[in-house]
């Protein structure tokens, strides 16, 4: 069945250098141009010449026809639905990131409401850890998040995709880029984050491989300086939470405007069985990686002195990525004498160190710039 596209503010938004680049990536060749005006593109189908008139100013009051005749000529020759070459021209400078959710339950193409919100979330976490990782590999990533990161999931476009539950990324590979070059050798920052992504899904896929051996944890923190966090990992958890999938592929379609190194990966699929794998994987990262200069503030709700009294262990309630924990601090000297005078007063105290986590358990290592916030006054 086909769709013809007549809607003519649909065919004025199409950019010429778009299909240009769509043109030379699927092998037509440009063979006589005058800028600004039109361009003539040709190449062999079923070993007859084929010609594509394609206008170079969109505000030609014919325009909309001529793109018209541009999808009616390409349906022709790739037997493909105007729809689907017009999507691709469209993101002819993105790489396309699907994510597809496979089971049972998702013959359908949908899922609960609640899962649906989960997994977008998780999608878009996913996507944050992988832009972190591009700007330097960390294990655990804090706020603030690098602004960098922070711009590139602001960037970057989703949509839903046919057939299972279906999402896919569009993340342009040049902004800036309006002239029509193939495979530009350069790496672009959303390049370099989806090339990280897949790379990380793949060591997660045979890290889980490695389960029977038995080695599977360390194969994953083995690597996780390069791309693998806890991040990550929370993320991807969430995706498989969220659909109830048996499985989720990960796929990329690269566009033509970037060079793909010969070791890209393109495809990776990772059986829910991944999950336990994830969630210990993540319970390791964050323990073993402090997190150096946390600011922890709140009060004092249980002091463990020492025998001397000059020293001791202090019970601090107060606020961790926005929801409220105990955190223990040793403290010494007039540290310890700070924070007894916080616990008898009920004042509020503030000190700086290393945060780290044990199970459920929070800990402030090599406390410094202990005050009270009635001595900062």
């Amino acid at each position: 069945m086909t769709s013809t596209i007549r809607n003519s503010a649909v065919l004025r938004a199409v950019r010429p250098q778009d299909v240009a680049v769509y043109l030379q990536a699927r092998r037509w060749r440009e063979q006589e141009r005058r800028e600004g005006e039109y361009a003539i593109w040709q190449r062999t189908a079923d070993d007859e010449p084929v010609e594509i008139l394609l206008p170079l100013n969109t505000a030609y009051r014919d325009y909309a026809a001529r793109i018209a005749g541009v999808l009616q000529t390409l349906e022709a020759v790739e037997q493909r639905s105007q729809l689907d070459i017009l999507a691709d021209i469209q993101t002819v400078g993105c790489d396309a990131i699907h994510m597809s959710a496979e089971g049972e339950a998702l013959a359908g193409g949908a899922i609960s409401l609640h899962g649906g919100t989960l997994f977008i979330a998780g999608v878009q976490n996913l996507m944050l850890a992988a832009a972190c990782s591009a700007v330097q590999p960390r294990p655990v990533f804090y706020d603030p998040v690098p602004e960098a990161a922070m711009a590139y999931v602001q960037q970057v476009r989703i949509s839903m995709g046919r057939g299972s539950f279906m999402v896919s990324i569009k993340a342009p590979v040049d902004l800036e880029a309006t002239q029509t070059h193939i495979g530009k050798r350069k790496t672009s920052f959303a390049r370099r984050t989806t090339l990280i992504l897949m790379q990380s899904l793949s060591v997660v896929r045979d890290a889980l491989d490695r389960s029977e051996s038995g080695h599977a944890i360390e194969t994953l923190l083995e690597v996780a300086p390069g791309g693998i966090s806890a991040n990550l990992c929370d993320a991807l958890v969430d995706l498989y939470r969220g659909s109830q999938a048996d499985q989720i592929r990960f796929s990329v379609t690269w566009s033509p405007l970037r060079r793909v190194p010969h070791d890209a990966v393109s495809d990776v699929t990772i059986p829910a069985g991944v999950v336990p794998l994830l969630q210990e994987a993540s319970r390791i990262l964050r323990e073993t990686t402090p997190r150096e200069g946390f600011i922890l503030q709140g009060f004092v709700v249980d002091l463990e002195p020492e025998s001397d009294h000059r020293q001791g262990r202090a019970i601090i309630e107060g606020l961790i990525d926005g929801d409220l924990h105990k955190v223990e601090c040793d403290l010494a000297g007039m540290h310890y004498l700070r924070a007894r005078r916080a616990f008898d007063r009920r004042q509020v105290i503030r000190c700086t160190g290393d945060l780290v986590q044990s199970g459920e358990r929070y800990i402030l290592r090599n406390p410094r710039n202990v005050t009270l916030l009635d001595e900062e006054s």
